[in-house]
């Protein structure tokens, strides 16, 4: 029997997916010694074990640094990942990858999956990935935004083709740092990016309607160092993510300018479909829709969508004697016509 998972190399998490497991999620990081270069852990262990470290120890997260940071490093988190849903099982796997991943970095991946103990793999980019996951169908006409923690992947859909990919360096993050900013410029405190992104979570909104909350923070003065409390409130962070929402907003417009002129109707129609952990700002997809002047639907679980649709196409694609390393985003509607 063949075990079929679905893998995202996200760049703050890897996600793993299939039927009997559902999701599963892990930070897709490595804590290694410095000077040796040695690997100590990887996953949760990695984020738990650096917390009261020495200075000889450096967490690194080889997806955000590129996938070809370091073969050791990428190949352990990898492995990691692997293990701990498939064991021992005969294993096929379908990779969710950037737009702008070369074929040289591809070939890699594949390879690594191949001594991580997979027997088959295929890639497809996250965005289609996306949708799929999302419960729409690759055969239509429309658009997938996926924000993930550090980029935003896009794609258009035209009648089962993929029309247009792009990847813009937009994503979750952005929005922390607006957040951490706003903080520094209360009287120079400073907040780290995971406090700011607990604010974000709890506080923030990109359109009326969510109710207003307070939450209570401390923070280090930048010029003495002493630590002091502050309350933060909802009404205070409105208007905080402008920058990172014109960004993202731009990128989105561009991609709809790339809608194929017969097809713009049932483009419209349609819409966008918006995912990822980065979308999940209250108000998001309300913002987007007045904005660019098209419908946007998200899904309650936007940050799982890749995962699962890795999932869904893994069991769409036919099981093969032979093993088949290969990109299938181009073909992938021919997966799923009855």
């Amino acid at each position: 029997m063949v075990r079929r998972i679905g893998l995202d190399l996200g760049y703050a998490n890897i996600t793993l997916s299939d039927d009997e497991s559902g999701v599963y999620r892990e930070p897709a990081v490595a804590l290694i010694d410095k000077e040796t270069r040695r690997i100590i852990s990887v996953g949760n262990s990695a984020l738990e074990e650096s917390d009261g470290l020495s200075e000889s120890t450096l967490l690194v997260r080889p997806f955000k640094n590129g996938l070809l940071f370091d073969r050791q490093i990428t190949q352990s988190v990898i492995l990691h990942a692997v293990k701990s849903l498939a064991a021992d099982e005969r294993t096929r796997c379908v990779i969710g990858v950037p737009t702008d991943l070369l074929p040289k970095q591809e070939k890699e991946i594949f390879a690594m999956l191949g001594e991580a103990g997979v027997s088959d793999c295929y890639s497809v980019n996250r965005a289609v990935a996306a949708l799929i996951g999302a419960g729409q169908s690759p055969l239509q006409s429309a658009i997938s935004v996926n924000v993930g923690a550090y980029a935003t992947e896009i794609a258009v859909f035209n009648n089962g083709e993929v029309a247009y990919t792009k990847k813009e360096n937009i994503g979750g993050e952005d929005f922390d740092k607006a957040v951490k900013q706003y903080i520094f410029e209360q009287g120079e405190v400073n907040v780290s990016l995971s406090v700011a992104r607990a604010i974000k979570e709890k506080l923030g909104a990109v359109w009326h309607g969510r109710a207003e909350e307070t939450v209570d923070i401390e923070g280090t003065l930048s010029l003495t160092g002493n630590r002091v409390k502050m309350t933060i409130s909802s009404e205070d962070i409105v208007g905080v993510f402008e920058k990172p929402l014109h960004r993202l907003f731009m990128a989105v417009a561009e991609a709809i300018k790339r809608i194929p002129l017969d097809n713009i109707e049932n483009t419209f129609k349609n819409g966008i479909v918006l995912t990822g952990g980065g979308s999940m700002i209250y108000g998001m997809d309300i913002m987007m829709s007045k904005v660019l002047g098209i419908p946007v639907v998200q899904p309650e679980d936007a940050i799982d969508s890749v995962a699962k649709g890795l999932s869904m196409i893994n069991n769409a694609v036919p099981i093969k004697g032979r093993a088949t390393n290969k990109n299938i985003t181009a073909s992938i509607a021919d997966y799923f016509r009855e």
